[in-house]
């Protein structure tokens, strides 16, 4: 019998359009999170796939022994691609000279991820593509000068000689440090046992380079432990460079994104809980007062939820995935590398996301209509919007899960949620004071202006609900949009055009005045000569330092002390370094350094510690008066520590300098090599290169999430005007009894939406503000500025928006005649 009624009322109520509140809501909800986790995703592994270029390779494992064929057959049993590569230092000979070089030796997959670009020819832009083969040596150009020979001729390495193959344009896993080593070669790892250069003791690094899907990547890890050694390591992206900063600071962006959609859901959840409760109160009145049961009642509306619930989640997976195949086909033309996965996590996440929504926003609702009395269908319900405490607990933790199982960062979710909660809050206080402070202007009504206060502080809470969702709107369009324009303009501005790509590093005093005569003579900007010294930590408050860092434990960050490091001497604080505790330098100071902030804290530094360094066998103290926080990921060179000027300028030191040169101009490097040999000069054009592509790929993501989040925005408000839809009907008829015209009714509607909507842009930019200078400084590690074009932009388009879409909604209903009207009211 309930069974049947259940069926009569979904169909009716589904006509007039009672449930489609609800179901647009939660279709909002699972097509907002289906789609940006998805493109969220996407864009992700498409960064992550760049980022194995970086390593020529899916999965890198280190090893300081000889390659296992065991751990090589067993990958290749599962399926995945092998390559091998060896690394060493050797002398290079020829006819007229020799030169120290670091010398890759790879097999013939070399490289599985990116691409490996050879000419030959002495030109990086003109020449034939050559391949890797036996027999053959490939060297960076500035080595051809440093041997003194030309493509075709021969060289000697150890016991054997190789022909000069060519120059090589690009490789994949190129160190990508701005203090780089000697100059680099590659060849075929066939030819090492020839030239006799591995014998015992040899310092040489080997690498298994693997390649395959995630799950095979995987399951391999697994299965190959029980044959690695103390020795083996898996290595991945280094995050202290510029291309793993860049990296991880896109995944950030789009996390954040990510997090916007789900509070964008949250606000979709509200309006169908506040529509919902509002709308059937006399619909279960009257079936109580036609015998129908509590128990009866609550299964009735149950399977009106589940069946909205289906459908809305059917729909909203649908238009989910279609939404995520055009973004993945985008991905795919931008990043013709691209290999989608396939995933279940969006889809899974979107359920969750209905599930959530419809239990925790519509579930109390749903209770308390069954519990109505029939005597209720004697009344007429109050279209208010009340505030129950159990719904809004268990509503914010929905919101609260969902943020945590998209992002997986407890920090960010919990920062974000704190953050909404203080602004909702705040804002509620704030809007019921000033709501409640227009009345005395509203009196009379006697003017639209008066008419759009007095029905704005007539419904207090119902408009204090709506300048909620309203800010919130506007705040996620705001500050996504600031975040793709500003802060993205931003990290570019790190690197901006013309920044240095080629670094000088050995440059001598009597050499400083022949740079400068030739950056002078070839109009080349020259960055300042940064002086170095090496030298060596050996007590901290006279204590002895006796840990050791390797090379292995440096690219753990386990940095600097035990070895010899690049000290310097300057008097001004360089760019990418801030003051975090104590004071720099001052004209006199004496007997005083810097340190880094990561190294301090590691070691254990303090702030008025002495440390003692050696230097060319002698011993020098210094005071701890400042710490640093130093942005690695800067073009540029860092330094752990910094002394004042009057310990090191004694020793003799060399220094580093950068050019910028047009990559038509490289010949400009070959000269320079070859007036002064002794210098080593250091290409990073290929990480300001891979950069600048991390950086276009993450503003054509945040481009179409914002597309997305704005769509999703402006349907929020719809929803949330046609929730008071019925009342404006009752306002409207009885205003038309009294014979209120047209333009008078008109004008007070847009005027109502205007000052709504100044406000809730006002709100909206009050929160993005202090959201985007928070996230400037604490999450993507920019520097501080204000935006003064969102202090306009917010209320304005605040404004704009809500009277707009308000007006389109309402225009229908002010050309209705009172008579009508009235009926409809009287009808219910």
């Amino acid at each position: 019998m309930w069974a049947s009624i259940a069926w009569r009322l979904f169909w009716r109520e589904l006509k007039r359009g009672e449930l489609w509140v609800i179901a647009f809501a939660l279709f909002l909800a699972v097509f907002s999170v289906v789609s940006l986790s998805g493109i969220t995703q996407s864009v992700k592994i498409a960064l992550e796939q760049r980022s194995a270029q970086f390593i020529a390779a899916d999965r890198v494992l280190g090893s300081t022994q000889a390659f296992n064929p065991e751990i090589i057959s067993l990958a290749e049993q599962q399926g995945l691609a092998v390559a091998q590569q060896m690394q060493f230092d050797s002398m290079l000979f020829s006819e007229q000279e020799m030169q120290l070089a670091t010398i890759k030796a790879v097999s013939s997959a070399y490289p599985l991820r990116g691409e490996l670009i050879l000419h030959r020819s002495a030109s990086l832009t003109e020449g034939e593509l050559g391949n890797l083969t036996v027999g053959e040596i490939w060297f960076e150009p500035r080595l051809l000068d440093l041997l003194a020979v030309s493509v075709g001729d021969s060289i000697e390495l150890g016991s054997s000689r190789l022909r000069v193959g060519g120059v090589i344009v690009n490789e994949p896993d190129a160190p990508l440090s701005v203090f780089g080593g000697a100059p680099r070669a590659i060849m075929h790892l066939a030819d090492v046992a020839a030239s006799g250069i591995v014998q015992p003791g040899s310092r040489i690094s080997y690498r298994y380079l693997f390649a395959g899907t995630t799950p095979q990547l995987d399951g391999f890890t697994e299965t190959v432990k029980p044959l690695l050694t103390v020795h083996q390591r898996w290595r991945d992206r280094d995050q202290q460079s510029a291309i793993g900063g860049a990296l991880a600071r896109a995944e950030r962006f789009l996390l954040l994104a990510g997090l916007l959609g789900i509070v964008l859901a949250a606000c979709a959840a509200a309006v169908a809980a506040n529509r919902y409760s509002q709308r059937h109160v006399q619909a279960v009145a009257i079936i109580k007062a036609l015998g129908a049961t509590t128990a009866q009642v609550r299964r009735i509306y149950a399977s009106h939820l589940t069946l909205v619930v289906l459908f809305s989640l059917l729909l909203g997976l649908v238009a989910g995935q279609v939404v995520l195949i055009v973004a993945e086909s985008a991905i795919l033309h931008y990043v013709g590398d691209f290999r989608p996965e396939l995933s279940l996590r969006p889809l899974w996440l979107g359920s969750l996301t209905c599930v959530l929504c419809a239990s925790l926003f519509a579930a109390r609702p749903l209770w308390q209509l069954t519990v109505t009395p029939a005597i209720q269908v004697l009344k007429q319900p109050a279209a208010v919007l009340t505030f129950d405490k159990w719904q809004l607990i268990t509503g914010a933790l929905a919101v609260f899960a969902l943020m945590w199982l998209f992002s997986g960062e407890w920090l960010i979710s919990i920062g974000l949620f704190l953050v909404c909660g203080i602004f909702i809050a705040l804002l509620l206080g704030v809007a019921a004071l000033l709501v409640k402070a227009a009345k005395p202007v509203a009196a009379g009504q006697s003017s639209a202006g008066k008419l759009a206060l007095a029905n704005l502080r007539r419904r207090l809470w119902a408009n204090s609900f709506q300048l909620i969702t309203f800010s919130l709107a506007l705040f996620l369009a705001l500050l996504l949009y600031f975040v793709r324009a500003e802060l993205i303009g931003q990290w570019q501005q790190q690197i901006p055009d013309g920044a240095p790509n080629h670094f000088l590093v050995n440059v001598t005093e009597t050499q400083r005045t022949e740079l400068a005569e030739f950056a002078k003579t070839h109009q080349l900007q020259s960055e300042p000569f940064y002086p170095v010294v090496r030298g060596r930590l050996v007590q901290l408050n006279q204590q002895l330092m006796r840990e050791e860092a390797t090379k292995e434990d440096r690219s753990e960050q386990q940095t600097g002390i035990g070895r010899e490091l690049n000290l310097t001497w300057l008097e001004n604080l360089p760019a990418a370094n801030k003051i975090q505790s104590g004071q720099w330098f001052s004209t006199q100071s004496r007997g005083e350094v810097s340190v880094e902030q990561e190294l301090a804290e590691r070691v254990g530094i303090a702030l008025g510690d002495q440390l003692q360094f050696s230097i060319g066998g002698q011993l020098i103290a210094a005071q701890v008066t400042s710490i640093r926080e130093v942005d690695w990921n800067s073009l540029q060179p860092n330094f752990y520590m910094i002394l004042s000027p009057d310990l090191l300028q004694g020793f003799p030191a060399s220094y580093i300098t950068a050019f910028y040169i047009e990559p038509e101009r490289y010949q400009l490097v070959n000269q320079l090599a070859r007036q002064m040999p002794t210098v080593t000069v250091l290409s990073v054009e290929a990480i300001i290169k891979q950069v600048q592509d991390i950086i276009a790929q993450v503003t054509l993501a945040l481009s179409f999430i914002l597309v997305i989040i704005g769509l999703a925005a402006a349907l929020v408000l719809v929803a949330q005007v046609q929730a008071t839809i019925e009342q404006r009907e009752q306002e409207l008829a009885i205003l038309r009894t009294l014979g209120a015209r047209y333009a008078f009714l008109r004008n007070a509607l847009l005027l109502e939406f205007t000052f709504l909507g100044a406000l809730a842009g006002l709100f909206a930019t009050v929160l993005a503000e202090i959201l985007l200078l928070s996230l400037q400084q604490r999450l993507f590690d920019l520097p501080f500025s204000f935006h003064y074009t969102l202090w306009w932009l917010g209320p304005v388009s605040g404004a704009v928006l809500v009277s707009l879409l308000g007006w389109w909604q309402l225009r229908q209903l002010l050309r209705v005649p009172g008579a009508v009207l009235i009926r409809r009211v009287l009808q219910g």
